[in-house]
C-alpha cells in the first residue's frame, strides 16, 4: 500500500526549476533512499514535497489523499515530517523541550510519547536537561529525528542525516531508521553514500540534473554502471 506518491512534481526558486517531472512512491514501512550527484536536487524535492518551495507542476498524495496545495503546518498534521540537514533542533532549548515541541499533533500525551522515543533513541534520554545546542552532531541528528517522531507521523523525510558523521554514528543513525520503519513509519532519505543506502534501503530512486535517472530494488542498481552515472552527470554539470 502506497502511503506517499508524488506525481510529475516540479519545483525550484522562483520561475526557475531545479527538479522536473519528479515521481516517487513509497509504501507503508518502507525505507526509500533519493541519491545522486552533489546539485542534482535531492533536498530541493524534499523541501518541495513538504511545502518549503513553490511547486510548479505535478501532485502530491499522502494515503491517496491529495495534499498537492496543502500548506506545510497542516502537512505535519496530516503525517508528514521533515528534518533538514542543518538546523534540525532549536539550540537554546532542551533536549526534552525541543521534543515536547514535537508532540503538539500527537494523539497520545506527552509522557507516553516521549517514552515510545527514547526507547528508539537511548542516546538521548541521559541528555533530556542539555541545551540542544551543546550536543555533538550525531546527537543533534538523532534528536532532530526524535522531535519529527514525536507527532506520529506515517512518513518522515530526511535530508542527509548523516552528513558529517562518524562511521560510527553512521551506523548509529541508520539502524534508528531501521526501527523507525520496522514500527510502521514510512521514511524518505536524502543520501550521499550510494552503498549505504543500497545495503540499507527497500528501494532507491537516482535523480540526476534534476530529473528521475532510474529507480529500483537496490540489488537490482547494483548491477548499473552508479560510478559512471555520477561521474558523467559531475562532468555535464560543469560543461
Amino acid at each position: 500500500m502506497q502511503v506517499l506518491k508524488v506525481d510529475q512534481l516540479t519545483a525550484g526558486y522562483g520561475k526557475i526549476p531545479i527538479v522536473q517531472e519528479v515521481c516517487l512512491e513509497v509504501g507503508v514501512g518502507q525505507v526509500v533512499t533519493i541519491v545522486g550527484p552533489n546539485g542534482a536536487g535531492k533536498s530541493t524535492f524534499l523541501k518541495a514535497v513538504f511545502g518549503l518551495l513553490p511547486r510548479m507542476a505535478g501532485t502530491i498524495q499522502l494515503d491517496g489523499d491529495d495534499i498537492t496545495n496543502v500548506p506545510t503546518h497542516r502537512l505535519a498534521r496530516a503525517g508528514v515530517a521533515y528534518v533538514p540537514q542543518n538546523e534540525n533542533v532549536f539550540p537554546s532549548m532542551s533536549v526534552e523541550e525541543n521534543l515536547e515541541l514535537g508532540s503538539f499533533v500527537s494523539s497520545k500525551s506527552f509522557r507516553a510519547r516521549v517514552n515510545d522515543v527514547w526507547d528508539i533513541f537511548p542516546e538521548l534520554k541521559p541528555a533530556k536537561g542539555k541545551k540542544a545546542g551543546l550536543l555533538s552532531g550525531g546527537q543533534r541528528n538523532m534528536l532532530g529525528m526524535a522531535r519529527a517522531l514525536m507527532a506520529e507521523p506515517k512518513v518522515i523525510l530526511l535530508d542527509e542525516p548523516t552528513a558529517g558523521l562518524s562511521p560510527a554514528n553512521v551506523e548509529v543513525v541508520w539502524s534508528q531508521i531501521a526501527t523507525i520503519s520496522e514500527l510502521g513509519t514510512s521514511v524518505v532519505v536524502v543520501e550521499q553514500n550510494v552503498d549505504r543506502a543500497l545495503d540499507s534501503s527497500d528501494h532507491v530512486y537516482i535523480i540526476v540534473a534534476g530529473r528521475n535517472h532510474d529507480h529500483a530494488a537496490p540489488e537490482v542498481l547494483r548491477k548499473l554502471d552508479l560510478a559512471g552515472i555520477f561521474l558523467g552527470a559531475s562532468a555535464e554539470q560543469r560543461a
